[in-house]
């Protein structure tokens, strides 16, 4: 990302003016230096709380509306631990000021829960800022409110940007979604199944909710993208990455949408050539210019790295391939993706021929998808090298 780019990102223009009218305010009373640095240390307090409490409120009104709760990530960094509860995965990074969670849609009414739940986080989220106005004492406290009042302004905006969804929307696009977006938004729960039963390793299953899923809502995104997910699991990425490029060219697909398909053409398409299923002179062009037009779209580019070291890998390079497989594996959070990382690590491995490395990476894959077409093909290759 360019620094002009970074700059001009809504949170750091808001992190700039706060800084700035934290400094005014701090002479004006007359504190100097040390008053704006308190001020300064409270806003960064600030920054770090409101966003984890909303979360926590979005997280309480999950469970409490029967919203799906996949996994929970506490902290950012290098990953130290994880377990899982049920059906819920908690991980726990080595920098502490970050929580996260995937959530989505699991029972009907879809839109009214995932309102509610909205709701809890926007609550939580004034609490504290209320909070932090009633109890405010000296420039730790000021810089404190101020921080948490522009960054619960902040939420409240409507935005749905690739992997991020505000609490304004929730609140106040959600209920007055247009087709095609609403039965997209209705299918969710029959979609999630999809993926879960992928989870599970029971392919046969999801196919069957993919074909339901097919029955109730034609056409749909969720839909096409639940077909093309059980071709993945089955080893048929041509007819996926097929699919995928029909559908971009059959219909007019909005901005965030577009990244998460060009994101899938092109890893499908970077399989497709690995697997020699398609040609690569043909399929790579259109695959890496399907992951530079994601970035550009928005996607987070650290969230594809595993992507970026398949391709990598596909170019012969297989030091950047197993450093950027490595990375892919270390900070991801779906299983599945995790055990490709650790797939394309290990054959990264193998084309560095160090087979001892190899075998390690794919126990760590066979762990997470065992069933996996690729996890079966590198085990294959392995045994007889």
């Amino acid at each position: 990302m360019s620094a002009q780019k970074l700059f001009f990102r809504p949170w750091v223009l808001i992190a700039a003016g706060c800084a700035v009218v934290l400094a005014a305010v701090e002479v004006v009373i007359g504190t100097g230096g040390t008053g704006t640095a308190l001020s300064w240390v409270g806003a960064a307090a600030g920054a770090v709380l409101l966003p984890v409490v909303a979360q926590l409120g979005l997280l309480a009104g999950s469970v409490l509306f029967g919203l799906r709760v996949r996994h929970v990530v506490v902290g950012a960094m290098r990953e130290i631990g994880s377990f899982k509860r049920g059906e819920v995965t908690f991980t726990f990074r080595a920098l502490p000021v970050t929580l996260r969670a995937q959530i989505g849609p699991w029972r009907y009414p879809v839109i009214l829960r995932c309102w509610l739940a909205g709701l809890l986080s926007a609550l939580a989220g004034f609490a504290l800022v209320a909070g932090s106005w009633l109890l405010v004492s000296g420039p730790l406290g000021r810089g404190f409110a101020l921080a948490v009042t522009g960054l619960m302004l902040y939420k409240l905006w409507p935005q749905r940007v690739p992997l991020t969804t505000s609490t304004g929307w929730l609140l106040f696009s959600l209920p007055r979604l247009g087709e095609p977006e609403r039965s997209e938004f209705l299918a969710a729960p029959l979609a999630a199944r999809v993926y879960a039963a992928l989870r599970r390793g029971e392919i046969d299953q999801a196919a069957a909710h993919a074909d339901e899923l097919s029955e109730h809502y034609p056409g749909l995104n969720a839909t096409m993208s639940c077909q093309v997910a059980v071709m993945e699991a089955r080893g048929d990425y041509a007819p996926g990455v097929l699919t995928l490029l029909k559908y971009l060219s059959d219909n007019d697909v909005p901005p965030r949408k577009m990244s998460y398909l060009l994101v899938g053409i092109a890893g499908l398409g970077f399989k497709a050539v690995e697997a020699d299923q398609l040609p690569a002179d043909t399929l790579l062009p259109t695959a890496r210019k399907a992951l530079h037009d994601a970035v550009g779209l928005g996607y987070p580019e650290f969230e594809l790295n595993g992507t970026n070291g398949l391709l990598a890998l596909l170019d012969g390079d297989a030091e950047t391939a197993a450093r950027l497989a490595a990375k892919g594996a270390e900070y991801n959070h779906s299983p599945l993706s995790r055990a490709d990382d650790f797939v394309t690590l290990a054959r990264a491995h193998m084309a560095r021929r160090d087979n001892a490395a190899a075998r390690s990476a794919l126990v760590r894959a066979e762990e997470l998808a065992p069933w996996s077409p690729r996890v079966a093909e590198t085990r294959q290759r392995l045994s007889v090298s």
